[in-house]
């Protein structure tokens, strides 16, 4: 018997539906707790939910929506049957994402009255509050910012700023990646413009206390931070030929899988030497001794530049400006960057791309006078940071790929 083409739509949504309840009842099983089992405690669209595990792809739109002076920090969609549609609302995380009791508390009661008690609080890109009540929504933004924080990164704005865990938890910090987040979130030119300030695109600053770069800021940050050190690691020989003698570790693997052949064995001595000149501050050594070697006592802040993974001119390494003595001593130069991108730069252009269209040394040489440090060069061995250690398979292809094409057009065969 034929049938039309609605109820042939019709019965395919039904088996997709079917598949997808069914991976639900399987994320409900096993020993941890189940996301599905606490969504359904909710008044969620679970079956949107289904519907996009059964066919293998969101079943969402993106929608619109209007909220009181309010332009970034929300996100609409709908279902793409019509049925549902559901709003989001972006909110700053405390630096670190360190939540105290109480303000996890005031958050998941606010996510009760005005959302369905859902929130999210993983990922740099800030919390969420789940499917807000869109009645609600005026109210909701003033009461968000009483309880102490703000509604924030989507749009053409500045993002939530990221930062590692720092001297919270890590012995590699260089300096205080969480006091240098709260620093600039405070800063008043920025803190002007976190929610209402229409940019050509996203701003981004992100904070890594040591150069393995956790908060992945040389990858994805519009101005990143970085710890680092002037000269060459600190090494305590007898400690480091204890941890041979214990079988920890291998001097002479430290020597040969240094990636700037920094460091060499001195045979008669008995000892490791490290060329401050060479070093590029990978932290191979430091990682794999530690606290044999650490990092040296003269603590700088490395500024880059202009990283995205996304952009008008394809995905950018952030580029060195300055090496820091003071985390604060950035201010006036990222304003001035601003400033020059939002002159020069169309809609959807990053500040990467403006820099790389107008010329990195040629912009960066025009407001010197913002920063205390001299940058007539780039200092050898100082900001040739590696800072791949967190990427992630699909970053690396990416990467990886955008270099072939590179190599390719320019190169031939």
């Amino acid at each position: 018997m034929k049938i039309s083409e609605g109820e042939f739509k019709e019965r395919e949504n039904d088996d997709v539906l079917s598949k997808g309840l069914e991976l639900l009842e399987y994320y409900e099983k096993g020993p941890w707790p189940s996301h599905v089992t606490e969504i359904r405690k909710t008044k969620y669209p679970i079956e949107v939910y289904a519907s996009g595990l059964g066919k293998g792809e969101s079943q969402w739109y993106g929608g619109s929506a209007k909220i009181r002076y309010v332009y970034v920090g929300f996100i609409s969609r709908r279902s793409k049957d019509g049925k549902q549609t559901e709003l989001h609302f972006r909110v700053f995380h405390p630096s670190g994402q360190f939540y105290t009791t109480e303000a996890l508390g005031k958050l998941l009661d606010f996510a009760d009255k005005y959302g369905l008690g859902l929130i999210e609080t993983t990922g740099q890109t800030g919390g969420m509050i789940i499917s807000m009540d869109a009645d609600l929504a005026d109210e909701a933004v003033d009461v968000l910012r009483s309880i102490g924080t703000d509604i924030g990164d989507t749009g053409d704005t500045f993002r939530d700023f990221a930062s590692c865990v720092g001297p919270a938890l890590c012995e590699y910090a260089m300096y205080d990646s969480l006091a240098a987040r709260d620093y600039y979130l405070a800063y008043p030119p920025i803190y002007e413009n976190l929610s209402n300030q229409q940019f050509p695109f996203k701003v981004k600053l992100k904070f890594s206390a040591c150069p393995m770069d956790c908060a992945r800021a040389a990858h994805r940050a519009d101005f990143a931070f970085i710890g680092m050190w002037d000269g060459a690691p600190d090494v305590d020989q007898d400690l480091l030929r204890k941890k041979e003698e214990e079988g920890e570790l291998k001097i002479h693997h430290l020597v040969e899988e240094c990636p700037s052949g920094a460091i060499t064995w001195d045979e008669e001595r008995k000892k490791i030497e490290i060329s401050a000149g060479k070093c590029q501050k990978s932290m191979n050594c430091i990682r794999r001794a530690f606290p044999a070697i650490k990092p040296g006592k003269d603590r700088k802040v490395a500024l880059l530049a202009g990283g995205n993974i996304k952009g008008r001119f394809g995905p950018k390494m952030a580029k060195p400006v300055a090496i820091l003595d003071d985390y604060r001593q950035a201010g006036d130069f990222i304003m001035k960057i601003i400033e020059i991108w939002e002159e020069k730069s169309p809609h959807k252009e990053r500040i990467g791309d403006m820099l790389f269209k107008e010329g990195f040394g040629k912009v960066i040489d025009g407001v010197k006078d913002t920063l205390p440090t001299n940058l007539q060069g780039i200092p050898v061995g100082q900001t040739r940071i590696i800072n791949s250690a967190v990427l992630n398979d699909a970053e690396r292809r990416m990467y990886s790929e955008w270099a072939r094409r590179i190599t390719d057009e320019y190169g031939g065969d």
